[in-house]
Protein backbone atom coordinates (compact mmCIF):
# COMPACT_ATOMS: atom_id res chain seq x y z
CA UNK A 1 0.00 0.00 0.00
CA UNK A 2 2.64 2.76 1.19
CA UNK A 3 5.17 0.88 -1.93
CA UNK A 4 2.35 3.12 -4.44
CA UNK A 5 1.39 6.24 -2.28
CA UNK A 6 -0.42 4.97 0.52
CA UNK A 7 -0.74 6.44 3.62
CA UNK A 8 -1.26 4.33 7.14
CA UNK A 9 -2.58 0.69 7.51
CA UNK A 10 -4.05 -0.60 10.24
CA UNK A 11 -5.31 -4.41 10.73
CA UNK A 12 -7.18 -6.94 12.52
CA UNK A 13 -5.51 -10.17 11.49
CA UNK A 14 -7.19 -13.58 12.61
CA UNK A 15 -4.62 -16.10 11.58
CA UNK A 16 -1.66 -16.09 9.02
CA UNK A 17 -4.14 -17.82 7.06
CA UNK A 18 -7.56 -16.69 7.33
CA UNK A 19 -10.09 -13.52 8.84
CA UNK A 20 -8.45 -10.24 9.29
CA UNK A 21 -10.18 -7.10 8.45
CA UNK A 22 -7.85 -3.34 8.03
CA UNK A 23 -8.30 0.00 6.76
CA UNK A 24 -6.24 1.56 4.45
CA UNK A 25 -5.38 5.52 4.20
CA UNK A 26 -4.95 8.08 1.99
CA UNK A 27 -1.06 9.57 2.09
CA UNK A 28 -2.02 12.89 3.19
CA UNK A 29 -5.28 11.78 5.20
CA UNK A 30 -5.29 14.63 8.04
CA UNK A 31 -8.42 14.26 10.04
CA UNK A 32 -8.90 13.00 13.82
CA UNK A 33 -8.62 9.30 13.15
CA UNK A 34 -8.79 6.81 15.88
CA UNK A 35 -8.83 2.76 15.26
CA UNK A 36 -10.13 0.65 17.87
CA UNK A 37 -9.71 -3.35 16.96
CA UNK A 38 -13.42 -4.80 19.01
CA UNK A 39 -12.39 -8.39 18.84
CA UNK A 40 -9.45 -10.70 19.01
CA UNK A 41 -10.50 -12.54 15.81
CA UNK A 42 -9.78 -10.81 12.83
CA UNK A 43 -13.48 -10.28 12.70
CA UNK A 44 -14.13 -6.84 13.75
CA UNK A 45 -11.98 -3.24 13.19
CA UNK A 46 -13.61 0.76 14.03
CA UNK A 47 -12.35 3.61 13.25
CA UNK A 48 -13.64 7.02 14.33
CA UNK A 49 -13.30 9.87 12.06
CA UNK A 50 -13.63 12.85 13.96
CA UNK A 51 -14.37 15.83 11.32
CA UNK A 52 -16.36 19.48 12.28
CA UNK A 53 -18.82 18.64 14.20
CA UNK A 54 -19.61 15.06 13.63
CA UNK A 55 -17.93 11.47 14.34
CA UNK A 56 -17.91 8.69 11.38
CA UNK A 57 -17.85 5.47 12.88
CA UNK A 58 -16.76 3.13 10.33
CA UNK A 59 -16.95 -0.60 11.13
CA UNK A 60 -15.76 -3.31 9.32
CA UNK A 61 -16.32 -6.96 9.45
CA UNK A 62 -15.85 -10.36 8.41
CA UNK A 63 -18.65 -12.61 9.85
CA UNK A 64 -18.53 -15.88 10.40
CA UNK A 65 -19.14 -18.37 7.98
CA UNK A 66 -21.60 -20.72 10.26
CA UNK A 67 -24.67 -19.30 10.47
CA UNK A 68 -25.44 -20.12 14.39
CA UNK A 69 -21.42 -18.34 15.14
CA UNK A 70 -22.77 -15.34 12.21
CA UNK A 71 -25.99 -14.61 15.09
CA UNK A 72 -24.08 -14.62 17.56
CA UNK A 73 -21.46 -12.35 16.21
CA UNK A 74 -24.56 -10.26 14.56
CA UNK A 75 -26.33 -10.04 18.57
CA UNK A 76 -22.17 -9.02 19.98
CA UNK A 77 -22.44 -5.48 17.27
CA UNK A 78 -25.83 -4.57 19.29
CA UNK A 79 -23.08 -3.67 22.04
CA UNK A 80 -21.58 -0.57 19.51
CA UNK A 81 -24.07 2.03 21.02
CA UNK A 82 -21.68 3.60 23.35
CA UNK A 83 -19.79 5.03 20.46
CA UNK A 84 -22.77 7.03 20.63
CA UNK A 85 -21.95 8.65 24.17
CA UNK A 86 -20.93 12.13 23.09
CA UNK A 87 -24.32 13.85 22.23
CA UNK A 88 -22.04 16.99 21.32
CA UNK A 89 -21.40 16.10 17.99
CA UNK A 90 -23.61 14.34 15.04
CA UNK A 91 -23.08 10.26 14.77
CA UNK A 92 -23.36 8.28 11.46
CA UNK A 93 -22.66 4.97 11.03
CA UNK A 94 -20.76 2.34 7.82
CA UNK A 95 -20.87 -0.97 8.81
CA UNK A 96 -19.38 -2.60 5.90
CA UNK A 97 -17.71 -5.72 5.19
CA UNK A 98 -18.31 -9.36 4.20
CA UNK A 99 -21.16 -11.06 6.13
CA UNK A 100 -21.42 -14.09 4.33
CA UNK A 101 -24.98 -14.34 4.30
CA UNK A 102 -27.83 -12.23 1.98
CA UNK A 103 -30.33 -9.56 2.93
CA UNK A 104 -32.69 -10.30 0.47
CA UNK A 105 -32.73 -14.55 -0.89
CA UNK A 106 -34.59 -13.64 -3.93
CA UNK A 107 -32.33 -11.01 -5.51
CA UNK A 108 -29.35 -11.70 -3.57
CA UNK A 109 -28.24 -15.14 -4.63
CA UNK A 110 -28.91 -17.26 -7.72
CA UNK A 111 -29.80 -19.20 -7.62
CA UNK A 112 -32.24 -17.85 -5.21
CA UNK A 113 -33.07 -20.24 -1.96
CA UNK A 114 -36.03 -21.02 -0.27
CA UNK A 115 -35.04 -20.19 3.51
CA UNK A 116 -33.36 -17.77 4.92
CA UNK A 117 -30.44 -17.89 6.49
CA UNK A 118 -29.81 -17.87 10.06
CA UNK A 119 -28.08 -15.02 10.57
CA UNK A 120 -30.27 -12.80 8.62
CA UNK A 121 -32.93 -12.13 11.17
CA UNK A 122 -30.06 -10.82 13.13
CA UNK A 123 -28.09 -8.83 10.99
CA UNK A 124 -31.62 -6.98 9.99
CA UNK A 125 -32.11 -6.49 14.00
CA UNK A 126 -29.10 -4.93 13.76
CA UNK A 127 -29.91 -2.93 10.70
CA UNK A 128 -32.99 -1.22 11.91
CA UNK A 129 -31.35 -0.73 15.48
CA UNK A 130 -29.34 1.76 14.07
CA UNK A 131 -30.63 2.86 11.04
CA UNK A 132 -28.53 2.21 8.49
CA UNK A 133 -29.47 1.54 4.82
CA UNK A 134 -27.81 -1.29 2.05
CA UNK A 135 -26.63 1.83 0.29
CA UNK A 136 -25.96 0.61 -2.93
CA UNK A 137 -29.58 -1.44 -3.23
CA UNK A 138 -31.32 1.56 -2.33
CA UNK A 139 -29.86 3.06 -5.75
CA UNK A 140 -30.14 -0.09 -7.38
CA UNK A 141 -33.37 -1.19 -6.07
CA UNK A 142 -34.05 -4.24 -8.75
CA UNK A 143 -30.16 -4.70 -9.81
CA UNK A 144 -28.60 -8.66 -9.42
CA UNK A 145 -25.22 -7.90 -8.88
CA UNK A 146 -23.08 -10.89 -6.75
CA UNK A 147 -19.70 -10.50 -5.04
CA UNK A 148 -19.08 -14.71 -4.26
CA UNK A 149 -19.39 -17.13 -6.32
CA UNK A 150 -18.66 -20.65 -6.02
CA UNK A 151 -19.45 -23.04 -8.73
CA UNK A 152 -22.98 -22.10 -10.29
CA UNK A 153 -24.23 -20.92 -6.93
CA UNK A 154 -23.39 -16.51 -6.61
CA UNK A 155 -24.46 -14.59 -3.66
CA UNK A 156 -24.18 -10.68 -2.41
CA UNK A 157 -22.56 -11.12 0.68
CA UNK A 158 -20.13 -8.04 0.51
CA UNK A 159 -22.36 -4.94 1.24
CA UNK A 160 -21.80 -0.94 2.72
CA UNK A 161 -24.56 -0.03 5.47
CA UNK A 162 -24.65 3.42 6.25
CA UNK A 163 -26.71 6.36 8.35
CA UNK A 164 -29.86 7.07 7.14
CA UNK A 165 -29.15 10.26 7.30
CA UNK A 166 -25.76 10.01 5.23
CA UNK A 167 -27.75 8.49 2.33
CA UNK A 168 -28.46 11.95 0.32
CA UNK A 169 -24.53 12.85 1.32
CA UNK A 170 -23.48 9.82 -1.01
CA UNK A 171 -23.19 10.25 -4.88
CA UNK A 172 -20.73 7.15 -5.71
Amino acid sequence: WKKFGGGESVWNCGTSDSRGVGFLLQKNFSENVTFINHDENGRCQMCDIKKDNAVYHIINVYTPNNGSDRKTFYENLRNLNKVYDDDSVEHYTVLLGDFNCTLDKKIDRMPSHQNNDVGTIELKNLLLRYELDDIWRSRFPDTKRYTFQRGNSKSRIDFIFCSKSLNSKIFN
